[in-house]
């Protein structure tokens, strides 16, 4: 006789980054420095960070159940959560909400996931940074969450259980100061780059599986 066990939520995060590396669907970048399988701690109890850390690929880490000790303002383990992490050069354009080949391809590796999953629900929230006008970034976040939305309705994700919202640029991850001769950010493109986090979509899967 099957049994039906909870889930609890199934989270694809997707970062519309202009830049930065793409981490893999399976297993993303692991942001801290491992020894012998193990998270180097400092002296302090802090988790050592490698070179490429940011908050989404620690925020991933909660996602995932790893280090769970490490960053925890940002990191929230969930028992049966996932999340996926991918660069805005794979699912979109920069400033644009037409899915490219290569988002199609892994959005088709989370309709695979929620294969034989019983639904309650599906929320796609869009994200955008700061940069522009706060009505078009509205109208941004809206067409890439929907984007999301119809391309898992036309995946077979019954299209009434599928609430796609845009939250335009609200939630930063991060706060970047503008570009000036004398601070850390002294271009444009460097600004685009450090606001790369708060460019994101998240989806949340809610169902449960039969074993």
């Amino acid at each position: 006789m099957k049994t039906n066990t909870k889930l609890g939520m199934l989270v694809a995060s997707i970062a519309l980054a202009a830049s930065g590396a793409v981490c893999s669907a399976d297993a993303p970048a692991n942001p801290y420095v491992q020894a012998s399988g193990k998270t180097l701690m400092t002296a302090f109890g802090l988790c050592v960070r490698t070179g490429y850390w940011t908050p989404a690929l620690a925020e991933a880490q909660g996602a995932l159940g790893q280090n769970c000790d490490c960053d925890k303002d940002i990191i929230k383990c969930e028992s049966g959560a996932e999340k996926i992490t991918l660069s805005a050069d794979t699912l979109f354009a920069f400033n644009k909400a037409v899915l490219k080949p290569e988002g199609i391809a892994k959005l088709k590796e989370l309709t695979s996931r929620m294969s034989g999953l019983t639904l309650d629900v599906v929320m796609i929230d869009g994200y955008a940074d700061r940069i522009g006008g706060a009505a078009y970034n509205q109208k941004l976040s809206q067409r890439r969450a929907d984007a999301v939305k119809n391309f898992l309705a036309e995946n077979g994700v019954p299209a009434a259980r599928i609430h796609a919202e845009g939250k335009g640029q609200a939630d930063p991850v991060v706060n970047c100061p503008n570009p000036s001769a004398n601070g850390e950010i002294k271009t444009f493109q460097q600004l685009v780059n450090c606001l790369q986090p708060n460019r994101r979509a998240v989806i949340e899967v809610k169902g449960t599986r039969a074993k």
